[in-house]
């Protein structure tokens, strides 16, 4: 394997916190917070770039205008779906009481405010208890589905703010029309919730913060939409689209909704959704669940074959009840279990049929979510070594194993 860096479009904010409070202020902020009122700010469960640095700006925003402010989770049926759990991965995130000095609402209970095509649309009942709600999310392409709309202000608001009821709501529609359902149910709760603002944020290639837009409730709708076509330009991808064989060595809910984001593997596993044609790999090897997801590896279905170390760490209730909520089941099938990464190794190799190990097009990542370092196979190096995108930083080692069969740690090789 040779060790190779994808030189990715990087553009982080100098100063984020300094953006996000010129950006409210730009927006009309002051005018909209009133001396005394509770104002609730949506947190949902992703790892997002400076999350808790850009929710500490609204939080400071909002008490310099004498108002109160409360951090709402908003992640649907993360979290295991219960409030110790929602609280335990905002907590993960570095979204604390004790950090953002502002209290922590993660309630679940829920109550019907409107109706879209698929059923009805819920929401907190502690944010309608609030005289005002600004929305703070990340915009990017979803990993189940595409459309006009996808991860953004208005899934939080149906998906996030509704908890595992409204999760579970929007998503007894089918697959194809989730882009459809989203944007239909976070209009409902627009009508609903005092909703004075939104802050989006949008990442660069390597998961740095490169602007914050701030949108009124009225332009939600269609200035997402553009956000989100702005969000595809920098979405990373590995530097070929053909392998026989991706070693992926975490997965988790901390790098992505389904543990492994699909647009980079090029895998649905939805049923009655058209699998896409490229990325192709043909083999997928998960090695381990990653810490911050406290053994939620929702996803791991994506895989072909993964090791007993991952299966031991795994929180199969909190996979199942992703599993059922999302209707994607196949998601959570536990793929073929080896006793450790040499012979998952090996026998994804093995399933490939009888093959000349010089030609085999192999990949090695950390994650989904950090593409910049990769290990590759030197027949992949000959396809990708001229591009401009790719510096080699290394001669072809060989693959070594820890006495146990596992491999040496992904970072011991950058």
């Amino acid at each position: 394997m040779v060790r190779v860096r994808q030189n990715l479009a990087s553009l982080p904010l100098t100063d984020p916190a300094s953006e996000v409070r010129k950006t409210l202020l730009a927006a009309g902020f002051v005018s909209k917070i009133k001396p005394g009122a509770l104002v609730g700010i949506t947190a949902g469960s992703r790892g997002i770039s400076n999350i808790a640095l850009i929710l500490q700006q609204v939080v400071d925003l909002v008490k310099t205008l004498g108002a109160r402010p409360v951090i709402l989770s908003a992640m649907g049926s993360h979290g295991g779906g219960t409030p110790g759990g929602q609280l335990a991965l905002l907590n993960s995130l570095g979204i604390s009481e004790d950090i953002l000095e502002a209290p922590l609402d993660c309630s679940i209970d829920t109550l019907a405010v409107g109706r879209a095509f698929y059923g009805d649309v819920f929401l907190k009942k502690s944010a309608l208890q609030c005289d005002a709600l600004v929305v703070v999310n990340r915009i990017k392409p979803h990993t189940s589905f595409h459309g006009d709309h996808e991860s953004g202000l208005l899934k939080m608001l149906t998906v996030g703010l509704g908890g595992p009821a409204g999760a579970a709501s929007l998503h007894c529609c089918e697959p194809g029309l989730l882009a459809q359902a989203v944007a239909e149910g976070g209009l409902a709760v627009l009508k609903a919730a005092p909703v004075v603002l939104g802050l989006a944020v949008l990442e660069d290639s390597y998961e740095q913060t490169r602007k914050v837009v701030a949108l009124q409730p009225q332009d939600f709708l269609h200035v997402e939409k553009s956000l989100l076509e702005e969000a595809r330009q920098f979405l990373p991808g590995l530097p070929t689209k053909d392998l026989d064989v991706l070693v992926v060595d975490q997965i988790g809910k901390n790098i992505s909704g389904t543990g492994m984001d699909t647009n980079v593997i090029g895998r649905l596993r939805i049923q009655g959704s058209t699998e896409p044609k490229y990325p192709r790999f043909k083999r997928i090897i998960v090695l381990d669940v990653a810490a911050e997801a406290h053994g939620n590896a929702y996803g791991i279905g994506l895989a072909d074959f993964t090791t007993e170390r991952l299966v031991a760490m795994l929180d199969s209730q909190a996979v199942k009840l992703n599993a059922l909520t999302s209707t994607f089941v196949q998601r959570a099938m536990v793929p073929m279990v080896l006793p450790n990464d040499r012979e998952a190794i090996a026998a994804a190799i093995s399933s490939l049929g009888d093959r000349d190990y010089t030609e085999l097009r192999i990949a090695r990542i950390c994650n989904t979510l950090h593409l910049s370092e990769l290990l590759v196979s030197e027949k992949v190096l000959q396809e990708i070594a001229d591009s401009p995108y790719i510096n080699v930083l290394g001669p072809p080692e060989e693959i070594s194993f820890t006495t146990e069969g596992n491999l040496l740690p992904f970072k011991s090789f950058f």
